[in-house]
């Protein structure tokens, strides 16, 4: 008898984290001020969901993280959550409009690949692959969602992957809708997980994929904007999400608070 694969991957920390996002996804999907993130609860409108239920995750998970919102939200949460001792991790928030993907990163991708490398098609992404870009991912220092959450199997997504002539994941990259219908990103496709094989880095292939991920949140998934996220001294990351026709969001920002001072993923 085979044994069923977990859809979970990582340290014990971070499988539970996964697990519990994907359990709550039925609830979130249409709670006012969740967002459906695949590792740590999340909101875009912390008055709206309510700070109890953000104090309750601190307190289970000793994270959470609030998605696009402005600077007197960052510090009323300060407030709220002064108890933990939180240390704060921020990301800025990039966005593009759907037509704004669609002229740029066509012209990213219709450029074409090296010839050693192809995409993965989407029907040879079966769990197992799904796996392999988890292995992958952890490998470039990105804590990975779980294989159902990849694989589109408990929200709208689309996962990408990246390939060697002899089958070796080279790149991978991911788009899903994760904001309700209350969120003020409602429409607006998530694009993340992108990583590339150091061996391969210098060589166009990042914004490629990202070109890629952007493409398909709007094509299949029917995005009618994208967004990203950027840590304030990550240079190359900026330069390319910027290349790819996203632009900063003034104002707006992704803050993790966090009772360690450690990030789970870059």
């Amino acid at each position: 008898m085979t044994a069923v694969m977990s859809p979970y991957f990582g340290d014990e920390k971070i499988q539970a984290l996964q697990k519990a996002r994907d359990e709550q996804v039925a609830e979130l999907i249409d709670t006012p001020g969740a967002v459906l993130h695949a590792r740590t609860f999340s909101s875009d409108d912390p008055a709206q969901l309510g700070w109890d239920r953000l104090r309750n995750s601190m307190v289970d998970e000793g994270m959470i993280t609030l998605r696009g919102v402005d600077a007197q939200t960052v510090e009323t949460a300060r407030e709220e959550l002064s108890s933990f001792d939180p240390k704060l991790h921020l990301w800025d928030l990039f966005m593009a409009d759907a037509n704004t993907i669609r002229d740029v990163c066509a012209k990213i991708t219709d450029s074409g690949l090296p010839e050693d490398l192809s995409r993965v098609p989407d029907e040879a992404l079966t769990p197992q692959r799904a796996r392999d870009v988890q292995s992958f991912l952890a490998d470039q220092g990105i804590s990975p969602f779980s294989t159902d959450a990849l694989l589109g199997k408990l929200f709208p997504a689309q996962l990408i992957a990246l390939q060697s002539s002899d089958g070796r994941m080279v790149a991978a990259g991911f788009a899903a809708m994760t904001h309700n219908r209350h969120s003020p990103f409602f429409r607006s496709a998530w694009v993340g997980l992108i990583a590339v094989d150091p061996a391969l880095r210098g060589l166009g292939i990042g914004k490629h994929m990202d070109a890629l991920c952007n493409l398909a949140a709007v094509t299949e998934l029917g995005a009618e904007a994208t967004m990203e996220f950027v840590a304030q001294d990550n240079a190359p990351s900026r330069a390319m999400l910027e290349s790819c026709g996203l632009r900063q969001t003034e104002g707006k920002s992704v803050v993790m608070f966090s009772t360690s001072a450690d990030r789970i993923t870059r």
